[in-house]
C-alpha cells in the first residue's frame, strides 16, 4: 500500500478516479479518506473509504500522464478542455465578482452584504434590512458568491411554508442557483421511492423546506442531525428567536434553528424584525451566528457584534439614494364608518363585561384576558366572534375551559346580540362593499386585483363566501390563504403563484397574517385593504410590504377602517387608528418604528396595545404614551451602546476580517471573452452529429444572444431517487419548473432579456420563464465541464502546437492547489512552466502566456510527428510547479499563522469574558465540596456544567479557524497538467 494520500491528490480506487477532499484517524491506525469521483459513474459523487483496506489503490502521479495530439480543427478541443478547467476550478480571490452582473437591478446599499461576507472567513450574517429591500436578493449575491469559491456547494435554504416557491424562483431566475423544493407533496412523492433509511438530505446537494415542515417531521428533523451544509439560510428568522413569550411551536422552531446553526459552515438569517424588544432575544439571532460573542445575553454591546448584523431602514439615506424615486409613494385611506344599533349593542356589552374568569387569571396581562380577546374578535367581524363566543361556551359546559356558570350565562347572553348583526348590519362590510362600488370595482381589469388581510380565519373564511356573492364574482375569482389546511404549504404557494398571473382569473385574494411576511403579492395589485387592523404595528408594516416594495410599478393604495362610536366605552376602546399614524411617522423618518411601542414582536406590541384596549385610556392618551417611548428611544440611542444595540442600524463598513494576499490569490484565467461565447462554443462542438448529444441540434443567435437547446439525456434524472418524474431534467441542472415544452430551453447573458422573461411569465399560464440568466453561476457550466473531460481519455492532457512559439521550445500549463484539512483550496494557482529551446525553465503567469502565443485568437493546428520532448518536460515541470507552490505556501502560511493568532488571541479574550461572567453568576469554583451546603453544592455543580459547555465552544470553534486557515504540509503538493504546446 501506497502512502496515505493528501487532501488535494488523485486516486485511482475501485476502477475509478477520485480526488482527496480530506482525511482522518481511524482507530488501529487506519486512515480514511473523503472523496469526490472525477470519472464515468462516480463523477461529483461523494464517498468516504479505508484507504489501508483498498487493495490496488494508488496515487496518481502527475508527471506520468499521458500525451494526445490534439487534432481538432483551430485546437478547438484544447481549448474548450482548458476554459473548463479554468471555470471549473473555485476562486480564492476575495474582490466580488457578482456585483453588477446578476439578473437584478444594481443597488449600491445591496453592495454591502455581499462585501461584509467576503470579509469573513467564516460567513456569518444576520441581513436585517427593512421590508421589501431585498434580502432575498442579497441572500443570492452572497450565495452565488460563495459558490464561485467552492464554499456552496451544499446549500439548505429554510423559510415559511408560504414563501418555498417563490424564493426558490427568485434565486433561479436571478441567479441561476436551483433549489429543490421540500414541501410536503415532494417529500410524499420522495418516500414512496427512497428507502426509509435513507438520509432525504444525501439526496439533495441544495434544497429549500418549511421550518414547520423540519419541525412537524421527525424523520426529517433526524436527517439533520446527521447532515452538513457549506450553507444554510434562514429565512424570516424571527420566527427562530428567543421570544419573551414564546411557547409551544416559537419554542420548537429556535431549538431546532440552534440545530441548524451548529450544522453548517456558512450561516445567513433573513428577517426584518430580529428581536423583540429584548437584549435576549436579539442575543439569541447572535448566538446561532457566533456563540463566543455573547458572555451575558441580557446585555448585548453593539461593539461585540456590528461585524455580524446588517440593518437599514427605508429611510436610510443609502437606501432613500437607490430607491427613493423607484418606490412610487403610498396612499393611505381612512374610512370611518357609524356602528350600526346592533353592533353598539355587542359592543358596549363587550366593553363592560365583567367575567369571574378573567379575575381567576394568573397571568396578569390584559391581553391575556377572555374579554380583550372578545374585543379583538369583535372588531374584525361578528362571525369571529360568534365562534370565539360558541367555542369558550362549549369549553365551560364540558369542563374544558375555565369560566363560571354565571359566565357561562353573560357569555350566552352576548353571543345572542352577536348573532343579531346579520350581514345588514355588519356596518364595516357594508362600508367596504360601498367603497367598492364607488370605486367602480367589479374585477374585470386583470391588473388591478385587490389583497384584503384579516387577522382571524372566520373572518376569511366568510369574507370569501359574502363577497362572491355580493360583488357576483365566480369561485375561482376570489382565493383565500390562511394556513387552515394539512397541504397548507402546496396549496397557499398555488394561490400566491396564481395570484401573481395576469391570465388568472383571481380577482381578490383574502389572507389571513400568514401571508404579512415575505410574500410579492405586487405583481398584478397595488390595492391592499386591512379589513381589520392588526393590534400591531410591525404586523401592519409586513402586511403594507407586500405590495408596497421594491418593484412596484403604481402607487400602493392601501385602505384601512375606523369605527364610530355612541358609547364613550367603546370609543377609548378604539384605539388602533394610532398605529397607522404612527407608521406614517416612520415612514417619515423615524428609523426602527419598534421604538412606538418599545417592543420589536408583534406578539408583544399585541399585549402592549392590549392593555390600552382593555384600560380604555383612549386614542389620545395611547398616541402620547407612544411619542413619549420614541423621544427615549430618540435619547438612549446616542447614549446607550446597549440601546443602539437594539434599535439602530448597521450600516457601516467593517474592516476586513481575512489575510488575503493579492501576490498568491489568483482569478482563474479565460480564453473566451465572456460566459455566452464559451457556452455557444461548446454547444457547437457538443453537437456535432456523430456524438449524439441531443437529439435536436441546437440553434445559437449571436445578434439576440440566445441559445436555444433541448434538454440532453445526461442531463436528465436517472437514478430513481429524489422526487423528480422519470426523465425530467436532473434538479442538479435547473428546477423541472424552469424547462419549457418539448423540454426546450433558452438562454441568454442579458439581463434585461431575463427581467423582461419574468415579467412575461406573469402574463402568461406558465409563471416560471422559459428564458435562463447564463453568468458564470449557471450550473450548465458544470455539465460543460463533464462534457469537455470526455475529449481526452482519462489521466491524459492534450498536446498542441503553437506557430507563436519558437522552435524547440516547451509549455506545460498546470493547475495546483494547496488545500486546508477539509480539502478546500487555501492556495490556488495556475501556471505555464516554460521550457526555452536553450534548456532555461521558467514560469510564466497563464493570462501573459495567452496574450503572448494568440491563445484566445484562430489558431492554426498542424501534426506533430515527435512527442519525446514534450513527454520528457512534463516530469521538470511537474517538479518546478510543486517547488513553486511550496514556496507560495511558505509565504501564505506566515500570513496565515499571523491572522490566526489574532483570531485566536481575540477568542482568548472572548473566553475570559465568559468566565469572568460565570463567576459573576456563580461565584468562584470551590476547592473542595467540603463543608458546602446542598444549595451551595449544586450552585458549583451548575458552575462546572457551564464551564465545560464554555470549554466545548471555544474549542470547537478554535479548531473551526485552524482546520480551515491551515495548509496540509505536503512536500509534493497534487499538481494536473491540463495542456501541453510545442513550438
Amino acid at each position: 500500500m501506497s502512502a496515505s494520500p493528501q487532501p488535494g491528490s488523485v486516486i485511482q480506487l475501485r476502477s475509478a478516479i477520485w480526488k482527496v477532499l480530506g482525511t482522518s484517524a481511524l482507530k488501529r491506525g487506519y486512515r480514511e479518506i473523503h472523496c469526490r469521483g472525477l470519472s464515468g459513474l462516480v463523477r461529483d459523487k461523494e464517498a468516504r473509504f479505508v484507504w489501508d483496506l483498498e487493495a490496488g489503490a494508488q496515487i496518481l502521479d502527475p508527471a506520468e500522464i499521458c500525451l494526445v495530439p490534439d487534432t481538432s480543427p483551430g485546437l478547438v478541443d484544447t481549448k474548450l478542455h482548458l476554459e473548463a478547467a479554468f471555470r471549473n476550478t473555485p476562486t480564492t480571490a476575495r474582490q466580488a465578482l457578482t456585483l453588477g452582473r446578476a439578473a437584478i437591478d444594481d443597488l449600491t446599499f445591496q453592495h454591502l452584504p455581499v462585501d461584509r461576507a467576503l470579509s469573513q472567513d467564516r460567513v456569518r450574517l444576520l441581513i436585517a434590512d427593512d421590508v421589501g429591500l431585498g434580502k432575498t436578493l442579497e441572500a443570492g449575491l452572497i450565495t452565488s458568491e460563495l459558490a464561485l469559491r467552492g464554499r456552496a456547494n451544499r446549500i439548505l435554504v429554510v423559510t415559511t411554508r408560504a414563501m418555498l416557491t417563490q424564493f426558490q424562483k427568485e434565486f433561479w431566475t436571478r441567479f441561476s442557483i436551483p433549489l429543490s423544493r421540500l414541501d410536503s407533496a415532494a417529500i410524499r412523492r420522495m418516500r414512496n421511492r427512497i428507502p426509509a433509511h435513507y438520509n432525504v438530505f444525501d439526496q439533495f446537494d441544495r434544497s429549500i423546506v418549511s421550518i414547520d415542515t423540519l419541525k412537524r417531521d421527525a424523520q426529517i428533523r433526524d436527517a439533520i442531525k446527521h447532515s452538513y451544509w457549506d450553507l444554510i439560510i434562514i429565512d424570516e428568522a424571527h420566527n427562530a428567536a428567543a421570544r419573551k413569550a414564546a411557547k409551544g411551536t416559537n419554542s420548537q422552531r429556535a431549538e431546532l434553528a440552534q440545530l441548524l446553526s451548529r450544522r453548517t459552515d456558512s450561516l445567513l438569517l433573513l428577517t426584518a424584525t430580529p428581536h423583540d424588544g429584548s437584549q435576549e432575544s436579539f442575543a439569541s439571532l447572535i448566538e446561532m451566528l457566533d456563540p463566543t460573542r455573547i458572555p451575558n445575553p441580557s446585555q448585548l454591546h453593539r461593539s461585540d457584534i456590528e461585524d455580524l448584523v446588517i440593518r437599514r431602514f427605508r429611510t436610510s439615506p443609502e437606501v432613500v439614494a437607490d430607491i427613493g424615486r423607484a418606490v412610487p409613494k403610498r396612499e393611505l385611506f381612512r374610512r370611518n364608518f357609524p356602528l350600526s344599533p346592533e353592533e353598539e349593542v355587542a359592543y358596549q356589552s363587550i366593553a363592560e363585561l365583567q367575567l369571574d374568569l378573567d379575575e381567576q387569571s394568573t397571568r396578569g396581562r390584559a391581553i391575556d384576558l377572555f374579554r380583550t380577546t372578545l374585543a379583538k374578535a369583535i372588531f374584525s367581524s361578528p362571525a369571529a366572534c360568534h365562534e370565539t363566543l360558541e367555542r369558550r361556551i362549549r369549553g365551560i359546559e364540558n369542563g374544558t375551559a375555565r369560566g363560571t356558570d354565571e359566565d357561562r350565562k353573560r357569555l350566552r347572553s352576548l353571543a345572542d346580540q352577536v348573532a343579531a348583526i346579520g350581514t345588514g348590519a355588519f356596518s364595516k362590510y357594508q362600508d367596504l362593499i360601498q367603497m367598492l362600488r364607488d370605486m367602480r370595482w367589479a374585477g374585470r381589469d386583470p391588473r388591478d386585483r385587490l389583497v384584503i388581510f384579516s387577522e382571524r380565519i372566520a373572518t376569511v373564511s366568510w369574507l370569501a363566501e359574502r363577497l362572491r356573492e355580493d360583488i357576483g364574482l365566480s369561485e375561482d375569482q376570489v382565493a383565500r390563504v390562511d394556513g387552515g389546511s394539512v397541504e397548507a404549504d402546496v396549496r397557499t404557494q398555488e394561490v400566491i403563484e396564481a395570484f401573481g398571473q395576469e391570465k388568472s382569473p383571481i380577482r381578490i385574494l383574502i389572507a389571513s397574517d400568514m401571508a404579512s411576511e415575505g410574500l410579492n403579492l405586487h405583481f398584478q395589485c397595488h390595492r391592499l385593504i386591512h379589513f381589520d387592523l392588526p393590534w400591531s404595528l410591525l404586523r401592519f408594516q409586513q402586511r403594507n410590504g407586500r405590495i408596497d416594495r421594491y418593484g412596484q410599478d403604481r402607487p400602493p393604495l392601501i385602505t384601512y377602517f375606523v369605527g364610530e362610536s355612541t358609547h364613550p366605552k367603546v370609543r377609548q376602546m378604539w384605539v388602533l387608528e394610532k398605529l397607522v399614524e404612527k407608521n406614517k411617522a416612520a415612514q417619515a423618518g423615524v428609523g426602527d418604528p419598534a421604538v412606538f411601542l418599545g417592543k420589536g414582536d408583534a406578539d408583544e406590541e399585541e399585549a402592549v396595545v392590549a392593555e390600552a384596549v382593555a384600560a380604555g385610556i383612549g386614542a389620545e392618551a395611547f398616541d402620547e404614551e407612544k411619542d413619549a417611548r420614541a423621544a427615549q428611544a430618540e435619547t438612549q440611542m446616542s447614549l446607550d451602546d446597549e440601546f443602539a444595540a437594539l434599535f439602530g442600524d448597521y450600516a457601516a463598513p467593517v474592516g476586513p476580517e481575512t489575510d488575503a494576499d493579492p501576490a498568491v490569490e489568483q482569478t482563474p484565467p479565460r480564453l473566451f471573452p465572456d460566459t455566452f461565447t464559451y457556452a455557444s462554443r461548446m454547444i457547437e462542438r457538443l453537437s456535432r452529429p456523430e456524438d449524439r448529444v441531443f437529439h435536436i441540434a441546437p440553434t445559437i443567435s449571436g445578434e439576440e444572444r440566445m441559445i436555444r437547446m433541448s434538454i440532453p439525456d445526461d442531463m436528465r434524472a436517472r437514478d430513481g431517487f429524489g422526487f423528480a418524474s422519470e426523465g425530467a431534467v436532473d434538479g442538479r441542472y435547473m428546477p423541472e419548473e424552469a424547462v419549457g415544452s418539448g423540454d426546450r430551453i433558452e438562454l441568454t447573458d442579458q439581463a434585461q432579456v431575463i427581467n423582461q422573461a419574468i415579467d412575461q411569465a406573469k402574463m402568461q399560464e406558465r409563471s416560471w420563464p422559459t428564458v435562463q440568466y447564463l453568468w458564470d453561476g449557471h450550473p450548465i457550466l458544470e455539465w460543460f465541464a463533464d462534457r469537455a473531460s470526455t475529449f481526452f481519455p482519462e489521466h491524459s492532457a492534450p498536446m498542441a502546437p503553437l506557430s507563436s512559439l519558437a522552435n524547440g521550445e516547451v509549455a506545460v500549463l498546470l493547475h495546483g492547489a494547496i488545500p486546508n484539512a477539509n480539502g478546500a483550496p487555501v492556495v490556488d494557482r495556475w501556471a505555464v512552466v516554460i521550457h526555452a529551446p536553450d534548456g532555461a525553465i521558467r514560469i510564466e503567469e497563464v493570462p501573459d502566456f495567452i496574450a503572448r502565443v494568440r491563445l484566445a485568437q484562430d489558431t492554426p493546428g498542424r501534426t506533430v510527428e515527435e512527442l519525446g520532448p514534450a513527454e520528457a518536460a512534463i516530469p521538470i515541470s511537474v517538479d518546478r510547479f510543486q517547488t513553486h507552490l511550496v514556496g507560495l505556501r511558505r509565504e501564505r502560511a506566515a500570513q496565515i499563522q499571523r491572522s490566526l493568532d489574532e483570531v485566536l488571541d481575540r477568542l482568548g479574550e472572548l473566553d475570559d469574558r465568559f468566565r469572568a461572567q460565570l463567576t459573576l453568576d456563580l461565584g468562584d469554583d470551590a476547592s473542595s465540596e467540603a463543608n458546602l451546603s446542598p444549595a451551595m453544592k449544586r450552585r458549583l455543580m451548575i458552575r462546572r456544567v457551564k464551564e465545560q459547555r464554555i470549554g466545548r465552544l471555544f474549542r470547537d470553534w478554535t479548531e473551526w479557524f485552524e482546520r480551515t486557515r491551515q495548509m496540509v504540509d505536503d512536500p509534493n503538493p497534487y499538481v494536473d497538467v491540463k495542456a501541453v504546446f510545442v513550438g
